[in-house]
């Protein structure tokens, strides 16, 4: 099967849109199709990069304009490139045009990330690229039930949907001695203190500033974050105003080999994302597989379909510091609690959330659609 996979951006960028797409370009690869995947570049230039087995273009750009980048032979690449299934990634106005050109006999399935958010003042105007492109779509694949019943913009094609959870190499996180090792010397840096840790960016909808005024109400508790950005400056200002600054540690920008000592050594994984930006959270995963219980925000998206009320963690309402804070009361005062979510975490990660169980779906849809377009 060859498969052409339309996305914004490749590994060594970072991002989890990025993170699925070279999960999927190598999962498909290892099934036997042959990958080819299409995305924007940082430079004027275009550049050809074949990793082991599957092929990469990174077609030039000159710049970006409301967050997509300005790369004029894209749209084309759905006619340039033989495929017998287009895998096309939104949001992604490039990708889009490149769906709506694709030929009539190449089934097309189109990955729903999430609507648009940022750009909605331009959305009136986009709207009918983005009809268009859901009319030509064979299929709709979203990751969870809450991304379609919370969609503006999918109920009216609702029949084409097909839920397929995000999934993720579980293996990097199993525990080695070396690993254990790592994670052994964090923890004993910090006592038998209980370390809530964040992954994510410093920005606003990250919603890290309310982690830290949770903090100030949960005076046994530590917090590491993990990140950089713009608010990193404004966070470490709060953090002295709000007198915790000796129990946050900022870890800036950690390397993805070393996240898993990282969240191996804390004790809670704290996900205070405020706003449907937010809309699965990857990195909840990440937290399961090493088998630690979550805090997060009732959000509309789905990040509560992965954050399962009492299963594997907690919600609490976004932007409510002492929600929150209760919350991460409730988890320093019981281990066993800790225990319990966190092993059902990680059993849920492995059934749900697996890289290989993500795979598996999609290669059967891909199947039986290059089927019908085979038949017909």
């Amino acid at each position: 099967m060859r498969i052409l996979e339309l996305g914004k951006f490749y590994p060594p960028e970072r991002g989890g849109m990025e993170t699925l797409l070279q999960l999927w370009a190598e999962g498909f690869r290892d099934r036997g199709a042959e990958v080819t995947c299409v995305v924007a570049n940082r430079e004027a230039r275009t550049v050809v990069e074949r990793h082991r087995g599957l092929t990469v273009h990174r077609l030039a750009s000159w710049g970006q304009l409301a967050s997509t980048s300005l790369c004029p032979s894209y749209p084309g690449a759905s006619r340039r490139f033989v495929a017998d299934v287009i895998h096309a990634h939104f949001p992604n106005p490039l990708a889009d045009l490149a769906v709506i050109r694709a030929p009539r006999n190449v089934p097309v399935v189109v990955h729903w990330h999430s609507d648009i958010v940022r750009q909605r003042a331009l959305l009136k105007a986009y709207q009918p690229v983005q009809d268009a492109m859901l009319r030509r779509a064979d299929r709709v694949v979203v990751a969870t039930p809450q991304h379609l019943e919370f969609s503006e913009w999918l109920g009216a094609y609702r029949e084409k949907v097909v839920v397929i959870p995000f999934g993720l190499d579980l293996a990097r996180f199993q525990p080695t001695p070396e690993l254990t090792a790592r994670a052994g010397a964090l923890r004993a840096a910090v006592g038998h203190r209980v370390v809530f840790l964040n992954i994510g960016r410093l920005v606003g909808y990250k919603g890290q500033r309310y982690a830290l005024e949770a903090l100030a109400l949960v005076p046994d508790g530590l917090l590491w974050l993990v990140g950089t950005g713009p608010l990193e400056a404004e966070l470490r200002t709060l953090a002295g105003e709000l007198g915790v600054s000796d129990r946050v540690k900022f870890w800036g920008d950690v390397p993805d080999q070393d996240l898993p000592a990282l969240l191996h050594a804390c004790d809670v994984f704290l996900f205070p994302s405020i706003t449907p930006n937010e809309a699965f959270g990857l990195v909840l995963v990440e937290g399961m597989a090493c088998g630690k219980p979550l805090v997060a925000c009732h959000l509309k998206s789905g990040v509560p379909y992965v954050c399962r009320q009492g299963m594997n963690g907690f919600l609490v309402p976004p932007m409510d510091a002492g929600a929150l804070a209760d919350a991460m009361t409730r988890l320093i005062g019981s281990p066993e609690l800790r225990h319990r979510l966190g092993n059902h975490g990680r059993e849920l990660a492995r059934d749900e959330f697996s890289r290989d169980a993500m795979i598996t779906r999609h290669w059967k849809l891909f199947g039986e659609l290059k089927a019908i377009r085979s038949a017909g």
